[in-house]
């Protein structure tokens, strides 16, 4: 292989098989776009704090990012084409640093997606992957009406999604320490009725 050869190689962006989210009989003709306005769909990468979100007339958008894991502020810009073309619920096309494009797709009622990157090969705990799985489980979130998915629902737009990744992590400490606290007062209380009654 001639040098030139490996160059061109190593420019082409590497389209990864679809993969099954295990989510399963999505209905017909889901909209995702009412689930995701503005910059929302942004807000749900684990590692980027998003400020100044600017629309485009062209559909596209700028965006500043600040990486809580490399500690960098970079700007962004993209897209987000919902109901593109049959099958594909969204399509994620981001621009700058390294391209991306992420599809999120229909498949006899399974959602899969598929991600093109310039990357040889994605990590397991790359971030992409690790945003993939935050929307996938917004969306499980809004496909079930149960009373602890509204309340998670109303909990993660008002309060998580506005959040930069340190307070989400700094939270979600708190809550694991308010719930080994609860269960720490029910072993007392029990054993107290037990042992004294």
């Amino acid at each position: 292989m001639s040098p030139s050869d490996r160059a061109l190689n190593m420019a082409c962006p590497v389209i990864t098989d679809e993969i099954d989210l295990g989510v399963e009989d999505l209905p017909a003709g889901l909209d995702l776009q009412a689930l995701f306005p503005k910059d929302r769909l942004l807000r749900l990468h684990p590692n980027w704090f998003v400020s100044d979100f600017q629309e485009k007339d062209d559909g596209g958008f700028t965006v500043s990012i600040k990486d809580y894991v490399t500690e960098e502020n970079f700007l962004l810009s993209g897209s987000f084409t919902f109901n593109r073309k049959e099958g594909e619920l969204l399509f994620i096309q981001l621009t700058g640093g390294t391209p991306l494009e992420i599809f999120f797709l229909n498949r006899e009622r399974r959602l899969k997606v598929q991600i093109s990157s310039a990357d040889q090969e994605l990590d397991p705990d790359d971030p992409v992957l690790l945003w993939v799985r935050a929307i996938k489980e917004y969306i499980r979130m809004y496909l079930k009406r149960t009373p602890l998915t509204l309340f998670f629902r109303f909990f993660m737009n008002k309060m998580i999604l506005k959040m930069d990744p340190s307070q989400r992590k700094i939270c979600l400490m708190m809550a694991k320490i308010t719930a080994v606290e609860m269960l720490v007062i029910l072993l007392i209380v029990f054993g107290y009725l037990i042992f004294v009654f």
